[in-house]
């Protein structure tokens, strides 16, 4: 079945997808995982987020993020939210985003589905719950919590999908359809009564944002500079600069040195590869260099990671 434990119930990254650098993504950024299978495209995860963060990509699915233990950062195209234990999030098709620990140990489930296991697009469920999410100018993402009711009852529905795909009861395939369907039509509800809108402009901004972040996935291990990251848009440096400070909130320098850090540390975790060598798998030249940005980053070194999580 799609869902996965280790013995303590949470895995320290997802089935497919084991930490932020293994995303398979195609040229445009587009994550390529297949989630579930493709009668039935769904997969849900437990998830501990104390040793590895899920680095910024896309996916053409639906995704929904619930907060079994907060806070937890996820971060959707411009914004940053932190969810409290109790609270989610439901990611729209195509929105840029990341997830990671606020502080301490968090823990997730999460679920990713194709929206044509809701209804096909000759359906008369993909016109009226999966079509008007699709449009041009739809929220990116729709913040859940308890204390609103009709995001409870997403919540609730959401919870229960993630239930029958996880434990696998009698019919769980059409339970799980059912309670997505009902989410869906909450959701539908408030994009057509005319919540916030996304520009034009924005979705331009967010696409060329998604092939920088590919160009970074493709060339970690090499030089790179604001230059080379601005031409692959074609862009100048100062509008790259703009582009990952409004997205991202750092630089694109700095958020280089932090994809090659979750790099490393999926290697120190995955592979015996020496300190150095890890190093240089992972576009760091100087081992010296390494092991200071990686205690910048996550608190330790890189033989002290190694020690901690393997």
């Amino acid at each position: 079945m799609a869902y996965q434990t280790s013995c303590v119930s949470y895995t320290s990254g997802r089935v497919g997808l084991s930490s932020a650098t293994a995303v398979v993504a195609d040229a445009a950024g587009r994550e390529q995982t297949q989630h579930g299978s493709p009668l039935f495209p769904i997969a849900c995860y437990a998830e501990d987020l104390s040793c590895y963060s899920v680095a910024w990509h896309w996916h053409e699915e639906f995704e929904f993020i619930l907060a079994a233990l907060g806070p937890i950062h996820v971060d959707v195209n411009k914004t940053r939210l932190t969810l409290q234990t109790g609270q989610g999030v439901f990611i729209n098709s195509g929105a840029l985003h990341a997830v990671e620990p606020a502080e301490g140990r968090a823990l997730l489930h999460s679920g990713v589905f194709q929206p044509r296991l809701v209804g096909g697009m000759d359906t008369v469920f993909w016109q009226k719950l999966i079509r008007p999410l699709l449009q041009p100018g739809t929220p990116p993402f729709f913040l859940l919590d308890e204390a609103v009711p009709w995001q409870r009852q997403v919540l609730l529905c959401l919870r229960e999908a993630w239930k029958g795909v996880a434990d696998e009861p009698f019919d769980y395939e059409n339970r799980v359809r059912y309670h997505l369907t009902a989410a869906l039509r909450l959701l539908i509800t408030q994009c057509v009564s005319g919540k916030v809108k996304v520009s034009e402009q924005e979705q331009i901004a967010s696409e060329r944002m998604k092939q920088m972040l590919r160009y970074v996935e493709e060339h970690y291990a090499e030089e790179l500079t604001v230059e080379k990251l601005a031409g692959c848009v074609a862009l100048s440096e100062s509008a790259c600069l703009r582009s990952f400070r409004q997205f991202l909130g750092i630089t694109p320098i700095q958020y280089v040195k932090q994809f090659r850090v979750e790099k490393a540390a999926e290697l120190l975790r995955s592979t015996r590869l020496k300190t150095g060598e890890v190093g240089l798998e992972c576009g760091f030249s100087d081992a010296s260099y390494f092991i200071k940005t990686f205690r910048e980053i996550k608190h330790c070194t890189p033989r002290e990671y190694r020690i901690r999580f393997c």
